[in-house]
């Protein structure tokens, strides 16, 4: 985590928030997107693992998530403006003005939550650049997930979760969780949470805690530093350690069932048509893998930090 951090406040070097107009995406293109933040850009990727689109950014972005699946927001931990550009016109369409600060960004519907972690707060955005509504949380929010009714939000400097209303922000309740906690995974009637680790001790296991009671229910041992989870076509689940740059490919009920080194440096993981996607971010490329392996790699620009997927037709 030491090293996000690092990151963000470098990225502080860029400034400029100036966004005028891309290429458009076309509203029936599946593609994975790899937000690049070394040198700031967007690799759009074609399910034939080919880069069909690059937008070159002029600001110091530090994340993304997919709205409605035809727009993506950008923000970044040093900037006062986050923005919300539509896909199929490559046109921004609202700024946003908010603090410096923003650590994470999630995405519900037309609804907007984005984290902040100087201020520690939660704000929801809507799709014209307003805010909804703003919410006191713990320190350094960061990690988000949602259900039906509400959103979870790991405070990682600090030893709880946030519980909040998806519709205006009100805190429900709280739970106990290690500090240093990262990476969210839904499961059932179990929510899953990786982490780093605290200081000298790095984090070798994944928490599984009930969603109603919020109680710890058992552990999964891991490599070091499980922050990422996806899920597969086949049901399986797949778990990035960016401690140890594994993958880990796991059954519902927490079985191991195959492991693969992927990448340098590891920080994020999704799933694309029938494979699973990792970002390398010391050596700048995208993995695509499948049945446990590595079936290709596309390089991408410098410093891919997270990774986006959109299947149209799903």
């Amino acid at each position: 985590m030491r090293k996000i951090l690092i990151l963000v406040f470098l990225c502080g070097i860029l400034v400029g928030c100036s966004v005028t107009s891309f290429n458009p995406i076309n509203s029936s293109t599946d593609f994975v997107a790899s937000l690049n933040t070394i040198e700031p850009s967007i690799d759009f990727i074609s399910n034939k693992h080919k880069i069909i689109q690059t937008w070159k950014l002029e600001a110091a972005y530090t994340g993304f998530t997919l709205v409605s699946k035809d727009y993506i927001f950008l923000y970044g931990y040093s900037l006062n403006e986050a923005v919300l550009i539509q896909l199929s016109t490559g046109k921004k369409v609202a700024t946003y003005s908010i603090h410096e600060g923003s650590s994470f960004a999630y995405a519900v519907g037309d609804s907007i939550y984005v984290a902040n972690g100087k201020e520690n707060t939660l704000t929801l955005l809507d799709l014209k650049g307003k805010e909804v509504e703003k919410a006191e949380a713990g320190r350094y929010p960061m990690s988000m997930i949602a259900d039906e009714k509400y959103l979870y939000v790991i405070n990682f400097k600090d030893t709880f979760l946030s519980v909040f209303t998806l519709k205006d922000l009100q805190l429900v309740t709280t739970w106990d969780i290690p500090t240093s906690s990262h990476g969210l995974y839904m499961n059932g009637n179990e929510l899953w949470i990786g982490g780093h680790g605290a200081g000298s001790q790095p984090n070798k296991v994944i928490r599984k805690y009930n969603l109603q009671s919020g109680q710890l229910q058992g552990e999964i041992e891991a490599s070091m530093m499980p922050i990422g989870f996806a899920q597969a076509s086949n049901g399986q689940i797949y778990v990035v350690s960016h401690g140890s740059n594994y993958v880990r490919e796991f059954t519902k009920e927490g079985n191991l069932m195959s492991s693969i080194k992927v990448g340098a440096n590891p920080f994020s993981i999704n799933t694309f048509d029938d494979t699973v996607v990792v970002a390398g971010y010391d050596d700048h490329d995208v993995y695509f893998l499948q049945n446990g392996k590595i079936i290709n790699k596309v390089s991408v620009g410098k410093g891919p930090f997270q990774l986006i997927t959109r299947e149209a037709s799903k």
